[in-house]
């Protein structure tokens, strides 16, 4: 996305208003995002510092993006709020050092595609959720369990502590066998010398 910011050099204090569409196709590209639902709306304002450019406002996306419980599909807005110092000589500024953003200057054109790009994925979220209570489907046999009951056991251990589940069952069925070779059992009982 390139802004003609004629208007804005060697004017310290001038801002520009932008508003745009852009395609939103970019966003497919992430496993999370299904489809794009539309344009990418851009509200920008450039403002002039005298030693680079603040770019402020709010980039909006409507996606679909797959649950990561239910693997179902559901629309949702991606929102990112902008707030960036793009310095006219490339270097980051010493008070925000995660801003690394590097002016892309082309005579009196800014380009802000990846700003704009790179705002809008990073806030995509890590696990998509298509609601806060989905229960997701069985690890056992599938089954959604949003729109049906399912028939598997239960089972209390965290499937990441498995492992440990059936190696303490196996270290239980060992000491159990090892008492009966050596003749140990609770029936014995103990017989006192008077």
């Amino acid at each position: 996305m390139r802004v003609k910011i004629g208007s804005l050099l060697e004017r310290k204090g001038e801002f520009l208003l932008v508003e745009r569409e852009i395609a939103g196709d970019f966003a497919e590209t992430y496993p999370e995002v299904l489809k794009a639902q539309g344009p990418v709306n851009v509200n920008l304002t450039i403002v002039n510092t005298g030693e680079g450019f603040l770019v402020t406002g709010d980039i909006k996306l409507q996606a679909e993006l797959r649950c990561s419980r239910c693997l179902k599909p559901y629309a949702a807005e991606l929102v990112a709020e902008v707030d960036e110092t793009l310095r006219i000589d490339g270097s980051v500024d010493e008070e925000d050092e995660d801003s690394d953003w590097n002016l892309v200057l082309d005579g009196d054109e800014l380009d802000l595609t990846d700003l704009v790009q790179e705002s809008l994925l990073v806030n995509i979220p890590m696990k998509t959720v298509c609601r806060e209570d989905c229960p997701g489907i069985c690890p056992t046999c599938g089954a959604d369990l949003a729109s049906e009951a399912c028939e598997c056991p239960s089972t209390d251990v965290d499937i990441r502590l498995a492992p440990l589940a059936q190696l303490l069952e196996t270290s239980q069925s060992e000491s159990q066998e090892r008492r009966k070779d050596n003749g140990s059992t609770k029936e014995k009982t103990f017989e006192s010398k008077d």
